[in-house]
């Protein structure tokens, strides 16, 4: 698993992004948030996650969040 922090999120659309420890930026939906509402997802908050290469870019799976 990698390990990062929420960038942004996007409450009304149910997707934002993930900056790992590397710099990169990975998109995440809602659906791949695992023990979570959405009401937890906060700006800053930390996460472990695997990522997937797809045609647009990395995208998160089986995300974790952690206490901002």
């Amino acid at each position: 698993m990698i390990n990062g922090r929420v960038k942004c999120y996007f409450h009304s659309k149910g997707y934002g992004f993930i900056e790992d420890f590397d710099g990169r930026e990975v998109y995440f939906h809602f659906s791949a948030v695992e023990g979570a509402t959405a009401n937890d997802i906060v700006i800053g908050a930390g996460v472990a996650f695997d990522v997937i290469t797809t045609e647009l870019g990395l995208e998160a799976f089986c995300v974790h969040l952690f206490a901002a």
